[in-house]
């Protein structure tokens, strides 16, 4: 584009340009259709410049010739009118001629072409104006379409994520309570562990404690059975089932015939008080005979060597009570072991 040549439209199109000036606006507008679209618009504003212009006051020699010129066409037409054509004298000038002889006086033209210049430049810049206001305007209508949809899409993806959002908060408390119960199900097994453990340290210890108890109770028997043997082959043994006072407690009696002498061994029997003892009971019939006393251990087992004054096989049965320190003579106490001497 040619701004030198393009600000010449205006007087172009009010004819102010030389012919020189005219070739080249010419010449230019046949290369630039945009051009041309401004020159239409250059038309468009000219035509409204008499609508526009302010007034000219004319010189009293202008003013007075021209009201005589009307005065003159008015006297005329109210004189009858002959059928016979008159000539008008060539060198007559009409109203028109008049008007159009007052406009072309030189300060009358110069100052209607400056104003018309302004005039056309000021609506060809309003034209230009407006155009890119309207421009704008739709720019501006395009682009806030364009926003309004983006901003559904963000209220649309906004929503999503809200909801997304609440799902991993919901996940991360599930998560939470999770952590929360394996702790405290860790907590459990690390207290259940240290239970087990000192259950077990305890349990190792009486285990040591029953296995030594053992040992010397099989040195004891060993030793018994060592220092007052069996005189015959035919020994055997009957077991006491514990009565309904120590129904846990029982016991083997290993009997020999031949020597009146037996071996007692007893198990779950609970301790008793220091002023307590154990009686062994050789009971025939109704009657009944004592025999030796004795406490068990911590345990609830002791081992005896029952001797009677008579065959063992001459009783009906072998029986324990519990009697005062030292025994008694004929049974005081509960009998708490019970069981037949026949083999």
């Amino acid at each position: 584009m040619n701004e030198q040549i393009e600000e010449l439209l205006a007087v172009y199109v009010l004819g102010g340009l030389s012919s020189k000036e005219e070739a080249e606006v010419e010449a230019y507008l046949a290369e630039n259709p945009q051009a041309v679209a401004l020159l239409e618009e250059a038309y468009a504003a000219a035509a409204l410049l008499p609508y526009t212009a302010p007034p000219v006051t004319p010189s009293p020699e202008a003013e007075a010739a021209l009201f005589a010129r009307v005065e003159a066409d008015l006297a005329a037409q109210a004189k009858p009118v002959k059928r016979t054509a008159v000539s008008t004298p060539s060198n007559q000038p009409t109203l028109w001629d008049q008007i159009r002889t007052f406009f072309s006086t030189p300060l009358v033209t110069a100052v209607s072409l400056a104003t018309a210049v302004l005039l056309l430049i000021w609506g060809l810049s309003l034209n230009s104006q407006v155009k890119n206001l309207n421009q704008n305007v739709q720019q501006m209508a395009a682009d806030n379409s364009s926003l309004r949809t983006d901003f559904a899409a963000l209220s649309s993806e906004n929503l999503t994520l809200t909801a997304r959002v609440a799902e991993l908060q919901a996940a991360n408390q599930a998560l939470d309570q999770q952590i929360d119960d394996l702790a405290q199900n860790n907590a459990n097994l690390i207290a259940t562990n240290n239970s087990l453990q000192t259950d077990l340290a305890q349990a190792s210890a009486d285990l040591a404690e029953l296995e030594t108890y053992s040992a010397n109770l099989e040195a004891e028997i060993s030793k018994i059975v060592a220092n007052q043997p069996f005189d015959s082959s035919a020994v055997y043994s009957v077991t006491l089932p514990g009565t309904e006072d120590q129904p846990e407690a029982s016991a083997q009696l290993v009997i020999d015939p031949v020597s009146n002498t037996a071996l007692l061994i007893v198990d779950g029997m609970p301790s008793l008080p220091q002023d307590s003892v154990y009686q062994v009971l050789l009971i025939r019939g109704t009657e009944h005979e004592t025999a030796e006393t004795f406490r068990v251990d911590t345990q609830g087992e002791g081992v005896l060597l029952v001797h009677s004054p008579e065959p063992l096989q001459s009783f009906d049965a072998v029986g324990v009570s519990i009697e005062p320190e030292g025994g008694s003579v004929q049974r005081t106490g509960d009998i708490v072991l019970l069981g037949s001497i026949i083999n």
